[in-house]
């Protein structure tokens, strides 16, 4: 029953999705500043819905609700890494307070967490990795995904839609459980709007998805400036995350 309860949560949190974005240097003085400046403005304005880039050190702070519970999800780009074949970028994540629960006299915790996010798609994960304590056991699941075409929903325009078909593999302490599970995944742009929460207010991409194996639908906000989703919520309009902060380079 306890590995029953943390498939259904990671498969929540399988649903968030990390987005990138690089950012221009510069290194000049006076008059000469000035002008490199505008014509940064004027790049970035041209690159505007390219496929992003994440930093190491890029950080993104959320409220995230769970069961009608609200806790603060950190995560943190912390190196890059190959998997399956694909190179990803891997990102450490943490929750306050720490995700907990009982079943009957098991006490489970989780006590660390790491998602590989494919980098040449951005959108695709390609593995998830979580490690529980229970009763002073320690445990951990992995999930490996891969699909049948690796297609990216960038650059971004208003109208475009992707849908690829996505097999995700459940591990346990590095024994598979069951048989692999088939669905799509699609992304559509649907328009382009200002949104506020706690981090400011950001001009953003606002999308759909849809997993067809959970029948999951999301309703999502990407900001080019801030590299990620600013905010997110189910098809009935409840909030799921909403950023509070954030630090990229």
């Amino acid at each position: 029953m306890t590995r029953k309860i943390l498939v259904l949560f990671i498969s929540c949190l399988m649903l968030l999705t990390l987005i990138a974005w690089s950012c221009s240097e510069t290194t000049s003085v006076g008059g000469q500043q000035e002008e490199e400046e505008e014509e940064e403005e004027e790049e970035e304005e041209v690159q505007e819905g390219q496929l992003p880039t994440w930093q190491v050190g890029d950080q993104w702070v959320w409220s995230y609700v769970q069961d009608s519970t609200t806790l603060i999800l950190s995560e943190e780009v912390i190196g890059e890494e190959t998997v399956e074949g694909r190179v990803c970028y891997v990102i450490d994540m943490s929750f306050d307070p720490a995700m907990s629960w009982t079943q009957g006299d098991i006490e489970c915790a989780v006590t660390g967490m790491k998602y590989w996010n494919d980098k040449d798609t951005v959108l695709n994960g390609v593995k998830h990795e979580t490690s529980t304590t229970c009763n002073g056991q320690v445990d951990t699941t992995t999930f490996v995904y891969s699909y049948d075409l690796w297609v990216s929903i960038f650059p971004l325009e208003i109208g475009k839609e992707v849908e690829t078909e996505i097999t995700a593999t459940q591990y346990y302490n590095g024994e598979q459980m069951g048989d692999p599970v088939v669905g799509t995944q699609t992304y559509e742009v649907l328009s382009k709007e200002y949104i506020t929460v706690a981090a400011g207010t950001f001009s953003c991409w606002k999308m759909t998805y849809y997993d067809s194996a959970n029948d999951v639908t999301q309703i999502m906000w990407y900001s080019d400036e801030v590299k990620t989703t600013v905010k997110s919520t189910d098809e009935d309009g409840n909030t799921i995350m909403e950023l509070q902060s954030y630090s990229v380079d």
